[in-house]
């Protein structure tokens, strides 16, 4: 009684904490994660087991899966394993029961597989993954680059004028672009000389993947109160980048004295014309814990103005996909159901109290309601 004697006395101080807890609402709205579907890991991984070159289905099996399903079948909480094998691999599926926690159990398993791979040799090239839905909702546009002159220049005017302009992007990881021929290196390796200095071609395939993934930390950069570590990540532009990597530190060996590295193009592997148009898709990746909505009207800015400046190449941006379509049309039928919603209910209370001051109270505890959950929300990464 006496809190409730206190709250009627201080009416001012209570709808003043009602007001600001409405307008925290309103802004932790704006701020919350949307995704299209909810971020969780599905119950299983996923063991393959690759080969180079085509070979008999029996020898996978024998090589590589057995051995295979031997490590994974003493990971605890298995409810079941399928396997599966055809020319160039095979697929080891791992179902775990419900209450088993699948980020350890993928570190085990990918302990295991490693563990593994030295016994199994370099004809396979085995990796473990695991599902979640947040990498399904992860390519959240896609893009169609139309324009004349063939594919390939479609893809030289993509390649420098857009790609680099949709990297920029706040909150786009990834661009990748499919279609026209792409740039390629080919390194054809001398057999005779791997051999004579006892290097695999799964070390030079990791000597080269490990160089290219390194990163020097160069510094920090601040904007809006913020700063952000920055590192210089080295790639290959030219062939004698790749001709300089050491494969053995005895003599040295170079990749150049064991292998001739030449860089080209790929041959297209499709073709695509829209309205007689020679097009190309782009495929857009954003990162983890963006608002999917504003990450997506910020690339549609993006790509109004790219519009714009390539009109005198006659080349055109066209969106293809747009995930965020879908949850803004969801957004907007959940707001006008609860405002239907909220209209029907009030109408019922006036019905049966007749009593407009009561009808006021509980019509406005109802969005006072919602928004104070929306901090809630917020707090809790929801």
């Amino acid at each position: 009684m006496n809190i409730i004697a206190f709250i009627i006395r201080r009416k001012t101080l209570v709808s003043m904490l009602f007001i600001a807890l409405v307008v925290l609402g309103v802004v932790s709205f704006h701020y919350l994660p949307v995704e299209l579907y909810p971020n969780v890991e599905l119950p299983f991984l996923i063991v393959s087991a690759s080969s180079q070159q085509d070979v008999d289905p029996s020898y996978i099996e024998k090589q590589a899966i057995i051995p295979l399903e031997g490590a994974v079948s003493g990971l605890e909480g298995i409810d079941r394993i399928e396997s599966y094998v055809e020319r160039n691999g095979g697929i080891i599926y791992v179902f775990f029961d419900k209450n088993v926690n699948t980020k350890y159990a993928y570190l085990r398993l990918d302990e295991k597989v490693k563990a593994l791979a030295a016994d199994i040799g370099d004809d396979f090239q085995l990796m473990v993954f695991k599902t979640e839905t947040e990498q399904l909702t992860n390519q959240f546009m896609t893009l169609q680059v139309r324009g004349g002159g063939g594919t390939d220049r479609v893809r030289f005017v993509a390649d420098k004028e857009i790609v680099r302009d949709l990297e920029n992007i706040d909150g786009v990881a990834d661009v990748q672009v499919f279609g026209g021929r792409e740039k390629s290196v080919e390194i054809i390796i001398d057999e005779q000389a791997i051999r004579a200095n006892n290097i695999s071609p799964a070390r030079i395939r990791g000597l080269i993947a490990q160089n290219a993934g390194i990163k020097t930390f160069v510094g920090k950069a601040y904007d809006n109160d913020r700063f952000y570590f920055v590192n210089l990540v080295a790639d290959y532009t030219d062939v004698r980048h790749l001709e300089s990597i050491v494969v053995d530190a005895a003599g040295p060996v170079l990749l150049g004295d064991v292998a001739e590295i030449y860089f080209g193009v790929k041959q297209p592997t499709s073709i695509s014309r829209v309205n007689g148009k020679d097009a190309i898709t782009v495929q857009l990746t954003r990162e983890s814990q963006i608002n999917l909505i504003d990450l997506a009207h910020k690339t549609r800015d993006v790509i109004d103005n790219l519009n714009d400046k390539l009109k005198p190449l006659d080349v055109e941006i066209v969106i293809q996909s747009d995930s965020a379509e879908q949850i803004e049309e969801n957004i907007d039928m959940i707001i006008e159901l609860a405002l239907f919603g909220g209209l029907l209910a009030v109408f019922v209370l006036w019905i049966f109290l007749r009593n407009l001051k009561w009808v006021l109270i509980i019509t406005l505890a109802l969005p006072i309601s919602i928004f104070t959950a929306f901090n809630f929300f917020y707090a809790g990464n929801i």
